[in-house]
């Protein structure tokens, strides 16, 4: 009986010890792989680098920092100084001891220059420029859209326009033909200009336009289409403002859509043309209102009357607010029409160039007016461009000046 309790008792310690055996080994278990995932998840740092500082800390900060200054002024900083200019390549059009035209490339090197404290980002070097009698003739012998409205209405065999309408544009031409500005239509252009080419697509009016200026000869000079007709020194002045990332704008108080025809054979987009805007409609809107009228794919936008708006004077400086937002930087003109913009890029710390047509030897400059305009220029602190004196050359070496035609209709010929 003993013998048995002592079994009996032997393998209740056995089996206890086993438990025990069991509990450690899983609190054994438990503690190695807690100590594991702690060791896996923890924060690295290298083994012999201290604990930082706020000392450190700060330092790096202030090291993120300046990076941080230094990628948002990269592009300031990665600019450089303008090259010295070749007045001979850039300007080969212009009489190399100009003084205006280094005035005009001293304001661009001191603006495009980082360094210089008149520097300006390239998004701020705003340049405007009047179209007729600025950059192309307004003297071959007018307005180069009162020529394309005479074309359209006197010699286009496609296009038939009413009686009086051709009688008041006969009275333009024969105007014209005499070096003489047409008073009477000067209100109206806008309006027959729209009723004229009412109908047209843009592309239309674009490529019309563009066939106009290619195959019609200017009045009053040999060797030049319309298409030729602008002032080389001025496309020269367009080219170094590009070059040196100035967005060119063209603000004119001709029709913007002509105007954009007019000067895209200049690499100008049609969005850096302001101008008196011709309405617009689409083939099928009818006389339905534009906020009411659903535009289909099978439908197309067509010019339309009357003109919206116009860009003359004052307007400029408005329609320059309207559509560019910034003021510009450098602006140029050459008449009345031009001297309210002229004056807003000078109150912005800008320049203000006015080309004056005082060459009576290659173009048909006017001595008097040119004496007023020089007087303007003094009293107003802008830079004159001098045909007579500036240029070397107009319209290039194989243009030459003849003689205005003179009146074309029979009853405003001279007698005999």
């Amino acid at each position: 009986m003993s013998g048995t309790k002592n079994a009996s008792n032997s393998r209740w310690k056995y089996i206890f010890a086993l438990f025990a055996v069991f509990v450690l080994g899983a609190v054994l278990a438990v503690l190695l792989t807690n100590m594991f995932l702690a060791n896996k998840y923890a924060p690295k740092q290298p083994a012999s680098a201290p604990v930082a500082s706020e000392a450190a800390t700060a330092s790096s900060a202030a090291e993120s920092s300046t990076a941080e200054s230094d990628s948002s002024s990269a592009s300031t900083s990665a600019a450089t100084a303008p090259a010295a200019v070749d007045i001979a390549t850039t300007f080969p059009s212009w009489n190399p001891e100009s003084k205006s035209l280094s005035e005009l490339v001293a304001y661009v090197q001191e603006v495009c220059d980082p360094a210089s404290t008149e520097y300006l980002e390239p998004k701020d070097r705003i340049a405007t420029f009047d179209m007729d009698g600025t950059i192309i003739s307004e003297k071959a012998p007018f307005y180069i859209d009162y020529m394309l409205l005479i074309h359209r209405v006197l010699d286009d065999p496609d296009h038939k326009a009413d009686a009086q309408m051709t009688a008041i544009i006969e009275q333009v031409r024969d105007n014209a033909y005499q070096g003489m500005k047409d008073s009477n239509l000067s209100p109206a252009r806008h309006q027959a200009l729209d009723e004229e080419f009412a109908g047209m697509t843009p592309d239309e009016l674009h490529a019309y336009v563009n066939t106009f200026m290619d195959t019609v000869q200017t009045k009053g000079f040999e060797g030049m289409t319309y298409g030729e007709s602008f002032y080389q020194p001025m496309l020269e002045v367009i080219d170094y403002l590009e070059a040196n990332e100035f967005q060119v704008y063209i603000v004119s108080a001709g029709e913007r859509e002509i105007v954009r025809a007019v000067v895209e054979r200049l690499g100008i987009e049609p969005n850096r043309v302001i101008g008196a805007d011709i309405a617009y409609t689409t083939v099928n809107m009818g006389s339905a209102d534009a906020t009411d009228y659903t535009m289909a794919q099978d439908d197309d936008v067509v010019l339309s009357t009357p003109s919206v708006d116009d860009c003359e004077k004052t307007g400029k400086v408005l329609a320059i607010a309207r559509e560019i937002g910034k003021k510009p930087t450098l602006a140029f003109g050459n008449s009345s029409g031009d001297h309210a913009m002229l004056n807003y890029a000078e109150a912005n710390g800008g320049m203000a160039c006015y080309v004056v047509a005082d060459d009576t030897a290659r173009e048909y400059g006017d001595a008097e007016k040119a004496a007023e305009s020089y007087r303007l220029v003094e009293d107003e602190s802008w830079t004159s461009f001098s045909m007579a004196n500036d240029w070397a050359t107009i319209y290039g070496q194989s243009v030459t000046k003849t003689e205005l035609p003179g009146p074309v209709s029979q009853e405003l010929a001279p007698a005999a």
